[in-house]
């Protein structure tokens, strides 16, 4: 098995140099040439320059060039060290698409680069997405012993180079398979990490929010096809309130948006209930039609949440804490004021000026319907066990909110009701991740094969999608 896999290994090592040989001599292979060049070698002041050169103000969306190169010196910390050209996909004159390979050591991206045949020395778009490997690079699937001296190896790395600071749990049939905990839970103090530290979960908590809406209606006190006019009477933006449902409240199809930005940013301290959300949001325009187009939408899910706490007459943080983590057993998890520290819970740290620093001023007084609570990784386990046997909700309303509703643009997930859904050879794979800054998370319940994949981490994005795409790639089911 060593031979067959090192001579492998040496194939796409040949296959990895003819390819970065390959990039097209046209504009677009040009700039990326030298995008590459810049970004790789770390050095700020010279990614500033080229950006100044060589890319347009709609590539950097009207930010300053100093800006930009600062968050992408962050990107290049977060990917390992910059990217190396695996293939080039697509090439004209005017556009490059290409498959990158993490310097990293386990990450792939695809960038998508064009310029204007008017201007061919500048840079007009550029999307920059992760991507799963190649199929010709794809790793074997491995068995459990297999897999967790990989994860073993691959993450005793990240810690050690200071990417990864967290907790990954992998269960079959709801009992751990590797389980261990990296880094440290609050760097000041030097606590680590620990299998039973709380972890912000960032927008993972859209899953519990639709697991409340569906036991209202599973009791006949909600309907999917209500509208918020009918569920929440007295909200403030009457017409988008009479056109919008729940059903597109929880696929992001209502075209409520987002409320983070610089309003929120003032008000973050303020927020201390999920009606003190509605400031941010209600009665501005909808970006579209309610149903006509997907977006992700951080201010429907706060609506959602207020239809869990008028209906049901709780508190929404009560609810969540009585009908959902109580009969899943889920005793570590919880929504808390940041102000209030609470035992065993992890400082989150975001990169700032090359160093990890506290990300306690970013974050709002506390979490929300739409995400922001702390749990453990056992705790998502039970959580995972509870919807699994129908703790939680009937089979077939469990079903419901799990089954892909909508195709998100340029994404593999699909999206159900607070759930993403996607196929891994075959076999459904629904669940949610989270990130902002200091904190990223992700659960993959492998629905058909019994697998469970956690992981939880007090860092930036996307470490946690990065490490749960390497298990999603090795697994074997």
């Amino acid at each position: 098995m060593m031979l067959r896999r090192t001579a492998v290994f040496l194939l796409l090592l040949t296959v990895c140099a003819a390819a970065q040989t390959a990039i097209p001599n046209t504009p677009p292979g040009r700039l990326l040439q030298s995008w590459l060049e810049s970004f790789n070698s770390g050095d700020a002041d010279r990614h500033t320059k080229f950006l100044t050169e060589h890319s347009s103000d709609a590539m950097r969306h009207g930010r300053p060039s100093e800006q930009v190169a600062e968050n992408e010196m962050r990107f290049r910390n977060i990917v390992g060290g910059g990217f190396d050209v695996y293939k080039v996909v697509q090439s004209s004159d005017t556009e490059l698409r290409a498959v990158l390979k993490e310097r990293g050591g386990f990450g792939w991206a695809e960038i998508v680069l064009r310029v204007d045949p008017a201007k061919p020395d500048v840079i007009v778009a550029r999307d920059i997405m992760q991507a799963p490997p190649p199929p010709e690079a794809r790793p074997e699937r491995e068995d459990a012993p297999a897999l967790a001296r990989d994860l073993q190896k691959l993450l005793d790395n990240l810690a050690g180079d200071d990417r990864f600071a967290g907790v990954v749990l992998v269960a079959k049939d709801g009992k751990p398979i590797f389980q261990q905990a990296w880094g440290f839970a609050d760097r000041d103090k030097k606590i680590t990490n620990n299998l039973d530290t709380r972890f912000r979960l960032g927008s993972m908590n859209k899953m519990f929010t639709s697991v409340a809406i569906a036991q209202l209606v599973q009791q006949g006190k909600v309907k999917y096809t209500d509208t918020v006019a009918h569920l929440l009477p007295d909200y403030p933006d009457k017409d988008a309130a009479a056109k919008i449902t729940v059903h597109q409240l929880l696929t992001h199809t209502s075209g409520l948006g987002d409320f983070f930005g610089d309003e929120f940013d003032k008000k973050k301290d303020e927020l201390h209930g999920l009606k003190d959300y509605l400031q941010l949001f209600a009665g501005k325009p909808l970006q579209f039609e309610p149903g006509q187009k997907f977006a992700y939408s951080n201010a429907g899910m706060i609506v959602a949440g207020l239809i869990v706490e008028r209906i049901s007459g709780q508190n929404y943080y009560d609810y969540v804490r009585e009908h959902i983590y109580k009969p899943a057993g889920m005793n570590g998890s919880d929504t808390f004021e940041k102000s209030k520290p609470q035992p065993n819970q992890s400082v989150g740290y975001t990169r700032t000026d090359g160093k990890w620093a506290s990300n306690y001023d970013s974050l709002p007084l506390m979490g929300s319907s739409a995400g922001g609570g702390d749990s453990t990784a056992p705790d998502l386990l039970k959580f995972d066990q509870a919807l699994r046997s129908h703790k939680l909700l009937n089979a077939d309303l469990t079903s419901t909110i799990t089954t892909a509703k909508v195709t998100p643009p340029d994404q593999d997930e699909k999206y159900a009701y607070g759930f993403e859904e996607s196929m891994v050879d075959g076999k459904r794979v629904i669940g949610h991740g989270g990130g902002a800054p200091g904190m990223n998370a992700n659960l993959d319940m492998y629905w058909d094969s019994g697998y469970t994949v956690i992981v939880l981490c007090n860092l930036d994005p996307p470490i946690a999608g990065q490490v749960n795409r390497y298990i999603r790639d090795r697994i074997r089911q």
